[in-house]
């Protein structure tokens, strides 16, 4: 690390953000300089909240404050293209949360921009991170279960905090944008190679929402591996995060479903404190996770970004490989259209 901290300025004050803002709370070497939001007095709020000295709500605004070395782009979906292209016309090094664009032609635009700029650009896929899935992905490696011949991932939960999420024009898509990017990811990570063909069934069953708030995808992998992605928005009873990979001397499971939490509290009387992502209710049977910012990858994620900043070195994961995902995203949702196998070009 150099001496001189890395400068952030933070793009959004939704509920990524305030994970990310316990991150930057805790690490060395980083100092949040600035905050964008669209809402005056809750980008204020953040900002006292969080001791963030500039807020602002506009790009110029946020321009004409201090100076900043890289926007962390927390934004909802439908800005990440405009902000990312502003970062790096401004030669900011960005980490863009997950999906990279709303389609892979936006992931494109954002990846072609950054390497023309020259900066450091981090595709913010979380899951990767996380210390249960680094223990994964090194089981996997080491041919501890043999070749993954199948790989089931599950994501579940009733649906996003915030109302843009249901939107498609705003979102770009429902579940399978939303969680199942998470998953894709992490299948293409552990088998070191992208899918060639999927099938996916992407329908609405439950909410007044024109995205999919339910979705499975099939995966055929170069190599013959199946994967199995499962994304829903419509499971009651808190956040659901499951991954199972059997091979052929072996298999892992993993479950860090809300029920498997180590602590369980019961609270008869309605409880105010914050206990875990996505919970429905404020009393009976609750399960605090502890450091979600941690145990979700969000502190590892962000300390390798601002080391690669720091360091002038290429992040482990990059706009690359999120316009990967994009592109499967975007063939997922034609084969939901037509209801048959969509190839996967690229």
């Amino acid at each position: 690390m150099t001496s001189n901290p890395v400068r952030v300025a933070m793009l959004g004050t939704g509920f990524i953000a305030e994970f990310r803002a316990q991150v930057y709370a805790r690490l060395q070497g980083v100092e949040v300089v600035a905050v964008l939001g669209r809402d005056v007095e809750k980008t204020r709020a953040f900002a006292t909240r969080t001791g963030i000295g500039h807020p602002a709500t506009s790009w110029d605004q946020l321009m004409s404050g201090p100076a900043f070395d890289a926007v962390d782009l927390c934004l909802p979906n439908n800005r990440h293209l405009e902000y990312g292209l502003l970062a790096a016309e401004a030669g900011k090094h960005i980490l863009c949360e997950k999906p990279l664009g709303m389609t892979e032609a936006e992931g494109l635009q954002m990846l072609a921009a950054a390497e023309k700029a020259g900066i450091i650009h981090a595709y913010g896929e979380n899951m990767i991170y996380a210390p249960d899935f680094r223990e994964i992905l090194d089981i996997v490696a080491a041919g501890t279960i043999g070749k993954p011949l199948w790989i089931r991932g599950r994501e579940a939960h009733f649906g996003p905090h915030s109302p843009w999420f249901w939107k498609r024009v705003e979102s770009g898509g429902g579940s399978l944008m939303d969680m199942g990017c998470h998953l894709i990811a992490v299948f293409n990570m552990l088998l070191g190679e992208n899918p060639t063909e999927v099938l996916c069934h992407a329908p609405t069953l439950h909410h007044d929402t024109d995205c999919d708030d339910i979705s499975l995808a099939l995966l055929k992998y170069p190599g013959g591996t199946l994967g199995q992605c499962e994304a829903s928005w419509i499971q009651r009873g808190g956040m659901e995060v499951t991954l199972e990979v059997s091979g052929s001397e072996g298999m892992v499971s993993y479950d860090r479903s809300g029920l498997s939490q180590p602590i369980k509290v019961f609270a008869r009387n309605q409880v105010q404190r914050y206990f875990s992502e996505k919970v429905e209710h404020d009393r009976g049977w609750l399960f605090p996770t502890v450091d979600e910012y941690w145990r979700y990858g969000y502190y590892d994620q962000i300390r390798h970004f601002v080391e690669c900043i720091a360091k002038g070195t290429k992040p482990k994961v990059t706009f690359a490989e999120g316009v990967v995902v994009n592109r499967i995203m975007d063939a997922a949702y034609a084969s939901a259209q037509s209801g048959t196998w969509q190839a996967i070009k690229g």
